[in-house]
């Protein structure tokens, strides 16, 4: 954490069907940040049979409660399963899964720059960034 009062942490977990792992996951990133000082309500979790719709909403509500700071950090965990698009690295562009289709312009796909340019953060806000895919 910074020495600013302004730290958000955002848990999200999408496990797909019979995955157990990701809310273990994010239920034990939670009580870590509780232990490292993180009040409750710094907390803001996304759990279970996420799509796109849901997640991009999530980090504009995420991107509005941090509009107004003029510091602070971000903390951003993500446990999901992963996927790439593109035949050569130059190419790829990889992105969260979240349920079994091979569509990767449904609503079950989020390519990561999306993710990105929808968590908008004021300029001396960090980000930190933990994926588990």
């Amino acid at each position: 954490m910074t020495n600013s009062s302004n730290h958000l942490a955002l848990l999200i977990a999408a496990p797909q069907l019979g995955d157990e792992a990701m809310s273990r996951d994010q239920a034990a990133m939670a009580q870590a940040l509780l232990g490292r000082g993180f009040a409750v309500n710094e907390i803001l979790s996304l759990h279970g049979r996420l799509d796109r719709p849901l997640v991009i909403a999530f980090l504009h509500a995420a991107s509005r409660r941090v509009a107004g700071w003029s510091e602070g950090s971000v903390f951003l965990h993500v446990s999901s399963h992963g996927f790439f698009t593109g035949e050569a690295a130059t190419e790829a562009r990889p992105g969260l899964w979240f349920a079994s289709t091979d569509d990767v312009t449904d609503d079950n796909h989020l390519f990561w720059e999306e993710l990105f340019a929808t968590l908008v953060l004021p300029r001396r806000v960090r980000l930190t960034l933990l994926p588990d895919l």
